[in-house]
């Protein structure tokens, strides 16, 4: 009885599997098929480090990234876990190909170390991107 279950379950599943095998384009890995079918956001950097800030100064920071993807990328929203780090981003659709730049402000107004996160929202694969930034604050006189 228990052989002739098995039998049941490998004649369903044989074809379900040569479905899914022939569904894969041959020779592609998971990221180019990806890619091939969205917009895909490639950052050059995963992290900021803005190292030492002297206090009561802006500091300014840029993350570049590339559209790898198929269709237009679009960035709907960018926030940050503290209103300290304030950005600004194209508003335009970001083509196959080309380079696009996010550019923010910290306001150095709080001594000490830091981590932010950017939170970047797009239409793209990965649909939220997370970039930290860290650094230290030093008051105006301890400048190392």
């Amino acid at each position: 009885m228990c052989g002739f279950k098995l039998k049941y379950i490998f004649s369903l599943a044989t074809p379900m599997l040569a479905l899914l095998l022939l569904s894969a384009s041959p020779g592609q890995d998971e990221k180019e098929v990806i890619r091939s079918r969205f917009p895909y956001a490639e950052l050059e950097t995963t992290e900021v480090d803005m190292g030492q800030l002297v206090e009561g100064n802006r500091a300014r920071g840029e993350v570049h990234f590339t559209n790898e993807g198929a269709k237009d990328l679009l960035i709907g929203r960018v926030r940050s876990s503290c209103g300290l780090l304030i950005a600004t981003w194209p508003t335009e659709p970001i083509r196959q190909g080309e380079r696009a730049t996010i550019r923010f402000s910290y306001d150095t107004s709080r001594l000490g170390p830091f981590e932010r996160r950017m939170i970047i929202h797009t239409n793209a694969y990965q649909k939220t991107l997370v970039v930290p930034v860290t650094g230290e604050v030093l008051p105006d006189r301890i400048k190392k």
